[in-house]
């Protein structure tokens, strides 16, 4: 009788074993690895969020403004063809007002190399050969007519006005550029 008035014995498992250990400590070791594997993420593939020269580039604000406003002024309309073949770049503009000798066209296209994307920018002075009429060489510009490039962000510049736009497929068709209404 003494036997059925004791508690039986309760089998203890080993602390190890023990399933509110899980509970316990398994939420805070996930969450210690997962910010390991985080932070390793962040170092390896980081992008930069704020460019070296951001302080010339935030000046730089108010004179592209003035620049797109003459444009406006003038009423200029570009149109550009490219002849990867031939490795010409010809350069229509049309407008009020005088023209210059030489317009900068820059194009710039995303490359991917490795972990990394990065901003590619080529310039290319444009001559003109007759009234409104441009002409630049594609061979100043390497690797400018790979079949890879499918967009461009284009700028035609003086130091007076600019145009901006995007060209897609530039081997394919040319584009037109309005000065923003």
């Amino acid at each position: 009788m003494e036997a059925s008035l004791m508690p039986p014995k309760s089998r203890r498992d080993t602390w190890y074993k023990e399933p509110w250990l899980l509970l316990v400590a398994g939420g805070p070791a996930f969450v210690v690895c997962a910010s390991l594997y985080t932070g390793y993420i962040a170092m390896h593939g980081a992008d930069k969020v704020v460019a070296e020269d951001y302080y010339k580039q935030g000046l730089m604000i108010n004179k592209d403004i003035q620049r797109d406003a003459k444009a406006r002024e003038l009423q200029l309309n570009a149109y550009i063809n490219a002849d990867f073949a031939k490795g010409k770049i010809v350069l229509q503009v049309s407008g009020k007002g005088d023209l210059p000798e030489t317009i900068q066209l820059s194009l710039a296209n995303a490359a991917v190399g490795g972990n990394s994307v990065s901003e590619v920018i080529r310039r290319l002075p444009m001559k003109r050969t007759a009234t409104g009429q441009y002409e630049g060489d594609l061979k100043l510009m390497p690797n400018a007519g790979e079949q890879a490039v499918k967009l461009f962000h284009i700028k035609l510049e003086t130091t007076d006005w600019r145009l901006t736009g995007d060209w897609f497929d530039p081997g394919q068709k040319p584009v037109q550029l309005n000065a923003a209404k």
